[in-house]
């Protein structure tokens, strides 16, 4: 099949650069090439010729380019042995815009695994202090896609493998986080692939794997102090056996600082948390105009201020505060006396 004139004569005025000044480091997403994929995607091209460019940007050494979308159509032609291929070259963008760009064009084609894309949102929200309704927003799709492909993250690898490979399907993850170890989610997950389980026969499994009774109704998604206080006592116990389990000597460097990352985000939240419960029942609270305006006023729709708002009106690549205001149902006021007062107290 031949292409249409117009096509062949756009690719024609496009620059042809060569492949071995293209850096493929800078916002490459995909993990897993599959060498069958890249052969018939290589045939493919010495038989019809380049149908798509690649993207490139120049790279900071003027004789190079960094690759931004066509990273198979990339190392096709390498492994084909062409010397150059046709490129679009765009104008140098910051690394976050990058990502985004790399991310809605690789989700829009679905070229990613369920993992791969969980590695560039979390790219996202680390690098760039983005947060998860951000990351959403950027590559527009729905806050539960992003954060389905998060909790992947905490998984181990057989069940990674699982989703990436289509025999489990990625809502079952967020069941399966409910278990403590990872042999236990690893066992379920199994189950659900040998069995065909639905996402409420999963459920039923991980509640009785948790010895926990059936519900009869429809839990309230209110979190009470009472829920909250069984929940912190369960992690607690969790945390407790840790020591006895975890084997440093068997963990490299990375490993490590990955770790006490995690742990440390953890402690901060755990902080944050109990700032603010002491902070709204403390004599302060009640007393303070300012503060109970804040927590109180109409205008903020009865809201309580979360750790996630706190850290959204402290964050440092915030917008204005009138932005701020719409984003979160507050009042421009409110955002001020709230800052002011968490950073005082901070």
């Amino acid at each position: 099949m031949s292409l249409p004139q117009s096509l062949t004569s756009i690719l024609k005025q496009m620059p042809r650069i060569p492949v071995n000044k293209i850096r493929e480091n800078l916002v490459t997403l995909r993990t897993e090439y599959e060498p069958e994929s890249l052969g018939e995607l290589g045939d493919s091209m010495d038989e019809k010729g380049q149908l798509q460019p690649i993207i490139v940007q120049p790279a900071n050494d003027e004789n190079y380019f960094d690759l931004v979308i066509g990273s198979r159509r990339l190392r096709a032609a390498k492994s084909k042995g062409h010397q150059d291929v046709v490129a679009y070259v765009i104008d140098r963008r910051d690394p976050v815009e990058l990502l985004f760009i790399a991310l809605a064009e690789n989700l829009h084609r679905r070229d990613l695994n369920p993992f791969e894309e969980a590695q560039g949102f979390l790219r996202l929200m680390k690098e760039f202090n983005l947060d998860l309704k951000a990351v959403a927003k950027g590559v527009n799709k729905p806050e539960s896609h992003v954060r389905s492909r998060l909790q992947l993250l905490s998984m181990p690898e057989e069940v990674v493998e699982m989703v990436a490979e289509h025999q489990l399907p990625i809502h079952h993850v967020r069941t399966l986080a409910r278990l403590p170890t990872g042999e236990g989610q690893v066992r379920l997950a199994r189950s659900a692939v040998e069995n065909r389980l639905s996402q409420s026969e999963l459920s039923a499994q991980v509640r009785q794997e948790l010895s926990e009774p059936p519900r009869k109704e429809r839990e309230s998604h209110e979190l009470t102090p009472v829920k909250l206080q069984a929940r912190v006592g369960e992690f607690v116990t969790f945390l407790q056996k840790v020591p006895r389990r975890l084997n440093l000597r068997r963990m490299n460097a990375s490993e490590k600082t990955s770790l006490v990352n995690c742990l440390q985000s953890l402690s901060d939240e755990a902080r944050a948390l109990l700032s603010t419960v002491k902070d709204a029942t403390s004599p302060a609270a009640k007393t303070h105009p300012n503060l109970t305006r804040s927590h109180t006023d109409p205008n903020n729709h009865g809201q309580e201020w979360t750790i996630q708002d706190l850290r959204r009106i402290h964050a440092k690549r915030r917008p204005s505060d009138g932005e701020l205001a719409v984003e979160l149902g507050r009042t421009v006021g409110a955002i001020k006396v709230m800052r002011s007062l968490s950073k005082d107290r901070a």
